[in-house]
């Protein structure tokens, strides 16, 4: 990438941790006014461990996970907006290291061969700097915040506050999972609907039945023991959209705890590979709700006795407690008492409470006599 003699070439620098809509308002008012814009993902693996620890963020975003942030955002502009990433360990922390830190930048503009001619910034105070240090026009945009007040520390102290500036790449490391599981005909599908509706939210729904319908012709009879790693990556693909799309909270039928116990259940013994799902995709909240309610044959259940659902109820709790999952058990057979409680929950998790309980032992909600 050389310049032409008269090409304007803008660069942006930042953290990114992570990249909210403030930032991109910048970076597009930005490319407004050059031929070609450089945006500079800058990383500090001492730094950035500290800004997760502080943060709400459930898992710490990798430097290739803010760089794909920005390349997803702006990838229609791909050849115009150019993403690069300046590694900046060892060199003092911001705002000291002015020195060391221009001329880690001088190289990688002689490395990625482009050579800025103006500097954008939101920070009135890191202009004089750049022009010293880089000897770049600089630019701010919007430094008082009257359009976008946000801030990246805002968004990862308080996330749900600032939801609307957060874009959808960057909300699955802040959204929050909310599983209910339980037995057969325990009302949890129903439960899950009408949660999503009232919070306005996204819901994953049970994939194993869609899976029987569309893999087996709607009879579990050809169910086999291959066919359980299907179900559970088939629902991943479905909790990956809710969880994208969520506002702030995505409510989950069933997790993979459920379809291995299905699997121990038809097949007598449990799948390794579900094993990895349920380590690998933890979910924030886990409830259990109790299967005492009135049970129904849907042609896709066959544990209907009060024996089969109770022992696949303890098959369940011994799951949990096998991997050591948190939950909530309820217990009320009534659906008007479980919606009530299990909306309760998810009330405190947006509001940032805490859940009593929830600390490798279960709680149980009850209805008060």
């Amino acid at each position: 990438m050389s310049n032409k003699h008269d090409k304007k070439v803008g660069v942006i620098f930042g953290k990114f941790y992570p990249v909210h809509t403030g930032h991109i308002n910048m970076i597009y008012e930005a490319f407004s006014k050059v031929d070609e814009l450089h945006v500079i993902v800058c990383s500090d693996t001492e730094r950035d461990l500290k800004l997760f620890y502080d943060s709400k963020m459930k898992r710490m975003p990798t430097v290739q996970d803010r760089l794909r942030w920005m390349q997803q955002i702006f990838k229609y502009q791909k050849n115009q907006i150019f993403i690069h990433h300046l590694v900046e360990d060892g060199i003092p922390s911001y705002p000291n290291g002015w020195q060391a830190w221009s001329e880690a930048v001088k190289n990688l503009f002689e490395e990625k061969q482009f050579t800025p001619t103006m500097v954008f910034s939101s920070e009135p105070q890191d202009k004089a700097p750049y022009e010293k240090y880089l000897g770049l026009e600089v630019s701010l945009v919007d430094p008082d915040r009257s359009f976008f007040n946000v801030s990246a520390t805002k968004i990862r102290t308080t996330p749900f506050q600032y939801w609307k500036f957060i874009p959808k790449e960057v909300r699955p490391f802040f959204a929050k999972t909310i599983a209910i599981l339980g037995g057969e005909s325990s009302g949890k599908s129903v439960l899950v609907s009408k949660l999503a509706a009232v919070f306005n939210t996204t819901s994953a729904w049970e994939y194993g039945r869609e899976y029987v319908f569309e893999k087996l012709g709607g009879d579990e009879q050809a169910m086999q023991y291959s066919d359980y790693p299907q179900m559970a990556l088939g629902h991943q693909r479905y909790i990956d959209y809710a969880v994208r799309h969520a506002h702030k909270v995505a409510i989950i039928d069933t997790d993979f705890i459920t379809t291995q116990a299905f699997c121990i259940q038809y097949e007598g013994k449990a799948h390794p590979f579900l094993d990895s799902m349920i380590k690998e995709y933890p979910f924030d909240v886990t409830i259990l709700l109790k299967n005492n309610t009135k049970w129904v044959d849907d042609g896709l259940r066959s544990l209907g006795s009060q024996k089969q659902r109770q022992q696949f109820q303890q098959l369940l709790k011994k799951l949990l407690d096998k991997y050591k999952v948190p939950y909530i058990e309820i217990e009320s057979p009534s659906y008007l008492d479980r919606y009530n409680q299990v909306k309760s929950v998810v009330e405190k998790v947006l509001n940032d409470e805490e859940l009593e309980g929830l600390q490798h032992t279960k709680r149980t909600l009850t209805t008060e006599k």
